[in-house]
């Protein structure tokens, strides 16, 4: 018998790209990090997508990690530990 993973998988996928998205909009904004450990942090986010160049033309490349300056203090959050992201 073999086990499949695609609905966890791609629920799993779901919540990591609406994560991105939502780092996307608030890109250089001051915002809320819900962490999945219940830590909250709050700074100016960096989340930068770089263009592809060659195969695939015109796609992106998307870190795996938001970058959140508090104070003069920066963190790199991997997108999965991050539980929930805010304006504010």
């Amino acid at each position: 018998m073999t086990a499949t993973y695609g609905s966890v998988t791609t629920a799993f996928d779901e919540y990591l790209s609406a994560i991105r998205d939502q780092a996307i909009a608030l890109n250089g904004q001051t915002v809320s990090v819900n962490l999945m450990g219940g830590q909250t942090l709050s700074g100016t986010l960096t989340y930068v997508t770089e263009t592809v160049t060659g195969w695939p033309a015109g796609g992106n490349r998307w870190p795996n990690a938001i970058t959140l300056t508090v104070s003069t203090k920066v963190h790199k959050v991997r997108l999965d530990h991050v539980s929930s992201l805010g304006q504010g």
